[in-house]
């Protein structure tokens, strides 16, 4: 994949990403502004049932006191009468509604039988009730109550809500309805509405607006957020309102929303995560390309030059020349041999991880003492370091040194390690290797004096085909795959490496093997 064409790709796939969150953005604020309308609503329907409620029980205490009478006249209301009001206030400012009912029952009574005459004769009764209006409601001049209002009585239709208002716009509003009362009404009409987070804080006002004794403790006129009218008055505006707002009004709103908020987060993570592991991936694969690129590259190179040696000393030893000295002879013959052999242990390597990496590596576990392996994998190394006029010091402080692991194997990554060590001491090479015990472990310790790496270099050593670079020359020959051989290595023996280091103050590589037990 072409360098400019990954970025463009990354850009609208950014673009696409951002816009659909900005899309479920926009679907969840419309949720939840639906969810607030439809909260408002309820709450005022709840309102105003209880305002109803309030205002029909009020209504039936009335009815009551009126019962009687309006049994009585609905019971005659098909018989001739005549119905007679008067409203009459005593010394004491106490108001009385009079009622007088005159039923006339008329029957025929003969009086000849020759001539079929009769006499008819009336029988008149009177009923009266008495209504007494509470004390001071005089003050609204109650007049006498008028013809229609005989002819309401007359047939028991007579609604009194208007005699209701009068009298009751003179009682204090904590007479007409209690706190507790309003709370329970409205709350249960809340439930029933869906809406059991919020809990309600009620008071009652009077049409300017002041607080009445009717109210929550808590409440507070400046948080207001819903308001309707409770009681009228005669002239039908409105004596009082019911007030409320709301603890936890922002749950309730988001309550029945949950589900859809949820799984809108939920979608809107996965596609993140999604988004976000097609980049990670792809630059993954982008720079696995690239370092196998590099890697195929290094082999390359570092196969050209045996096969140039081997090519070289081929064409030495097919001259006439040579064939008189035995000595150029036996010297071009080795120079093939180990040409030769630098390139099996190339292919060798390469073949080594591939089987590491599909878990097909046969091990040949037995006992074995790693003090001796470390030893023996020193040796190799220090001719090489001498020719340098390097030194490698040994401490080997092991007490126990009896591992269950293979041999070749555990040689190999000890040479590998040391071998690093060599290579990235670009002056004299000064290599100390250290053995001991910790926690029933085996470590080896190997450290040098050489560049050393930074931090960012060192978390990625052990990675297959990682090297590190400078520009895009490699300082130092090799193909990348011997510490992520060691890393996995020792992670089949049940073991860990490990290294630290800083540029300019050489490197130490820690391996640690369990003992055996």
């Amino acid at each position: 994949m072409k360098k400019g064409f990954y970025k463009i790709l990354i850009v609208i796939m950014s673009v696409a990403l951002i816009g659909l969150i900005i899309i479920q953005f926009y679907w969840l604020n419309l949720t939840i502004q639906n969810g607030t309308d439809s909260f408002n609503n309820n709450v005022y329907q709840a309102m105003n049932y209880t305002t109803e409620k309030i205002n029909k029980n009020e209504l039936e205490r009335y009815y009551k006191k009126f019962n009687n009478i309006q049994s009585d006249l609905k019971s005659n209301k098909d018989k001739p009468q005549v119905v007679t009001n008067q409203v009459i206030k005593d010394s004491l400012g106490v108001t009385y509604a009079y009622v007088t009912r005159y039923v006339v029952e008329k029957s025929m009574l003969p009086s000849s039988g020759k001539y079929n005459d009769s006499l008819t004769k009336a029988n008149i009764y009177s009923q009266e009730r008495v209504f007494k209006i509470d004390k001071d409601s005089s003050a609204r001049g109650i007049p006498n109550l008028n013809l229609n209002f005989e002819h309401a009585l007359q047939d028991g239709t007579f609604t009194l809500e208007s005699a209701a208002r009068w009298d009751a716009g003179s009682t204090p509003i904590d007479k007409r309805v209690n706190y507790a009362m309003l709370d329970s009404i409205l709350k249960n009409e809340l439930r029933n509405r869906g809406i059991h987070q919020a809990m309600p804080i009620l008071a009652v006002l009077k049409k300017d607006s002041t607080e009445t004794n009717v109210k929550s403790k808590d409440f507070d006129r400046n948080k207001i957020e819903f308001m309707v009218p409770l009681f009228l008055d005669r002239k039908d505006h409105i004596e009082y309102y019911l007030a409320a707002n709301f603890v936890n009004r922002n749950l309730a709103i988001v309550a029945p929303t949950v589900p859809v908020i949820s799984l809108t987060f939920i979608l809107t993570m996965i596609i993140i995560t999604v988004f976000s592991l097609s980049i990670y991936y792809m630059q993954l694969q982008r720079k696995s390309s690239e370092i196998k690129t590099d890697f195929i590259n290094n082999m390359t190179h570092e196969f050209k030059t045996p096969i140039a040696t081997i090519n070289i000393a081929s064409d030495a030893l097919r001259n006439e020349k040579i064939f008189t000295d035995p000595e150029k002879v036996k010297y071009y013959a080795d120079l093939i041999k180990q040409e030769n052999k630098r390139m099996n242990a190339h292919v060798e390597m390469v073949l080594r991880m591939s089987k590491l990496d599909r878990n097909q590596m046969d091990m040949n576990f037995q006992e074995v003492n790693l003090n001796g392996i470390v030893q023996k994998s020193v040796e190799p190394i220090r001719f090489i370091v001498e020719e340098r006029n390097g030194t490698i010091f040994e401490d080997y402080n092991a007490e126990q040194s009896f591992v269950k692991g293979d041999p070749f194997h555990l040689e190999n990554i000890v040479i590998n390690v040391l071998d690093n060590a060599r290579k990235y001491s670009p002056n004299t090479p000064e290599i100390k290797v250290k053995t001991y015990n910790k926690d029933n472990n085996f470590l080896i310790e190997i450290s040098d004096k050489g560049m050393g790496m930074p931090q960012n270099v060192l978390k990625k050593i052990f990675e297959q085909f990682y090297r590190e670079e400078t520009g895009n020359i490699h300082n130092v020959k090799g193909h990348g795959l011997g510490l992520a051989y060691v890393k996995k290595i020792v992670q089949l023996h049940g073991g860990q490496v490990w290294a630290e280091s800083s540029a300019g103050k050489g490197s130490t590589f820690f391996i640690k093997i369990p003992l055996k037990s």
